[in-house]
């Protein structure tokens, strides 16, 4: 093991990221088959925190409890509680590829929002058509929602509002210039996420679970807790260690593709017309808002294999 070159370890990370999350969307729709939302969610927080607190344990870690610390789970929270509180209301009436699509556009709200959030912060051409195009991807979505469309208008915006959360939580952790063990942030965060949870789980009193629910929502609850909350991540932070941050973005144009198919497969999951052609635009718009880090993927590739 001592042995293996840090490209197969990298190998190993890519691909696990890729199908960790391509693969939580459907955990999440399939959680929601014997299980309220919030309660599910709350569930998964609950197991994920527990599951970091000891692995944070056993990594010889303790988690810091000072007031940057704690605002730095806060900031991380709002991509863990935030997005995910309303990505699971949304999730209720939406297949898993679209929100994998959904989620997979948050770059182009990123970058919207770091233009006016980042001082200095300039954006190509090519990356202002790119959202424009995903903006264009949205409205045909909803465009014939008022005739027989399947695709749930505000459960869309339910998902659109949690990924929105996830990027204000990157941007946030951008400006963050004390940066905590990438562990013990997870953890703290995932503690913060569950108080958010408990907090509100008094408004949903009537979903709460009256019998252990079917083994497909047991399964996908504990992987979404374990794998989407916590090995996810842990292969996120290594790559960010080891590739350039743009290269580990581009899992964004990948993720989608696997999503659907799984969806599809899966759980059976069909489009109509318009929500294929947004997905369409969606999906070129990230092509194109990521098309220099494309061209540089390449050739960096290139020159490895000349060297």
């Amino acid at each position: 093991m001592n042995g293996e070159p840090p490209q197969f370890r990298i190998a190993v990370a890519f691909i696990g990221l890729v199908l960790i999350w391509s693969s939580t969307p459907l955990a999440v729709v399939l959680s929601l088959r014997d299980l309220d939302a919030i309660w599910s969610l709350s569930i998964r927080m609950l197991l994920a925190a527990c599951v970091a607190q000891v692995v944070l344990h056993v990594s010889g870690l303790r988690l810091e409890l000072s007031r940057n610390a704690l605002r730095g789970y806060f900031i991380g929270s709002l991509s863990m509680f935030g997005a995910m509180f309303f990505t699971y209301m949304g999730a209720r009436h939406l297949p898993s590829g679209l929100i994998s699509i959904l989620f997979g556009a948050s770059p182009l709200i990123v970058g919207i929002l770091s233009v006016s959030l980042l001082p200095g912060t300039r954006l190509l051409g090519a990356q202002w058509l790119g959202m424009a195009l995903g903006l264009a991807g949205l409205v045909c979505m909803f465009w014939r929602s008022g005739q027989g469309s399947a695709i749930d208008v505000v459960s869309v915006l339910y998902v659109v509002t949690g990924v929105s959360s996830y990027a204000l939580s990157s941007i946030f952790m951008r400006r963050r210039k004390a940066a905590l063990p990438p562990l013990m942030q997870t953890t703290g965060a995932l503690w913060v996420s569950l108080l958010g949870c408990l907090l509100v789980l008094p408004f949903f009193r009537a979903g709460m679970p009256t019998h252990m629910p079917g083994w497909v929502s047991l399964t996908a609850l504990l992987y979404s807790a374990s794998f989407g909350s916590i090995v996810a991540m842990l292969c996120y932070f290594y790559l960010l260690r080891h590739i350039e941050a743009s290269s580990v973005a581009l899992t964004t144009l990948i993720n989608p593709v696997f999503a659907l198919c799984l969806g599809m497969l899966v759980n059976h999951e069909r489009f109509q017309a318009n929500t294929l052609m947004g997905i369409g635009l969606i999906f070129g718009g990230l092509l194109l808002y990521y098309s220099r880090e494309l061209v540089m993927f390449r050739l960096g590739r290139l020159v490895n294999q000349e060297g």
